[in-house]
């Protein structure tokens, strides 16, 4: 962690949020404001490499261009003397990993609420034409009123379409293994329902408490996810409704074209059913 700054450009450092190999999020204010933002800060020093600072300047310019109530505001970016920094909306929950950590089935009780507007923020990026490459619910901010907000858009490309498709040659395996579908995997041209396959295995996760694929090494897991099938929903949780079981192992299928084609597709799917049998009730956390 950075020590002995208070500014960083036009921003007062007040507050560190996260510290990890190369950035830092801060919860930062203007000069002269009140206002609270987040920083998502890469600091002068070893670890300013040319790479890490482009790859934050796409982020930026990524975000930039999105503008959805569920999608995390992005308003800001510098660099210089200070590192290289962008500055984006202060949404301050814990992320959705977190949350599974301390138990899924605790979110159970509004998982639909919550499932819908993490769909509608990667179905509105997608009408915009990104794919977002790392869909996984360390990328999700989930309030306690279901305010949802999809961040981190480090990866995201612009889809290709037409000639650009056809020609786009082998692309840069990049993402996160334990969600990564099996195209990404190959390299090979990426869309929506690339997306669609990684939001399945978050979903998977939400309702079990597990992943779909785990292994002893990256290159097992990897194989897992181009040809395994995962463990049946309905013997990890046996109040999993059968149709939406169903939807689920649509978005894993190994070919992108037996997943649905939108994610307006599932949440149709889901508004016609419902993820459970019985309507799971509020943990009360202080009995446990």
């Amino acid at each position: 962690m950075s020590t002995g700054r208070e500014f960083v450009g036009p921003y007062r450092l007040f507050h560190l949020i996260r510290a990890g190999a190369l950035f830092e999020i801060w919860a930062v204010r203007p000069v002269a404001e009140n206002t609270v933002y987040a920083m998502k800060w890469l600091p002068p020093g070893v670890h300013h490499s040319r790479t890490a600072a482009a790859e934050l300047k796409h982020e930026y310019s990524v975000g930039k261009t999105l503008d959805h109530p569920s999608v995390i505001k992005t308003f800001d970016y510098g660099t210089g003397k200070d590192g290289t920094y962008m500055v984006m909306e202060f949404f301050k929950t814990p992320n959705l990993k977190q949350q599974i950590n301390e138990g899924a089935d605790r979110l159970h009780f509004r998982l639909e609420a919550i499932l819908v507007a993490a769909a509608k923020a990667l179905d509105y990026m997608h009408d915009q034409g990104w794919v977002h490459r790392d869909i996984k619910p360390d990328n999700y901010l989930v309030r306690e009123d279901n305010e949802v907000r999809l961040i981190d858009f480090n990866l995201s490309q612009k889809i290709k379409k037409g000639l650009a498709k056809v020609f786009g040659g082998k692309g840069k395996i990049q993402g996160t293994y334990s969600y990564m579908a099996p195209e990404q995997i190959r390299g090979k041209h990426l869309d929506e329902r690339s997306d669609i396959y990684s939001f399945g295995c978050m979903v998977y996760e939400l309702l079990t408490g597990k992943l779909p694929f785990t292994a002893n090494n990256s290159n097992e897991l990897l194989n897992k996810h181009l040809k395994a099938k995962p463990p049946q929903l309905s013997v990890l949780n046996k109040n999993v409704q059968p149709e939406f079981a169903t939807l689920v192992n649509r978005m894993l299928a190994k070919d992108p074209a037996d997943r649905p084609g939108t994610l307006k597709e599932f949440m149709v799917d889901l508004k016609r059913g419902r993820c459970f049998y019985i309507k799971p009730k509020p943990v009360d956390v202080d009995s446990e």
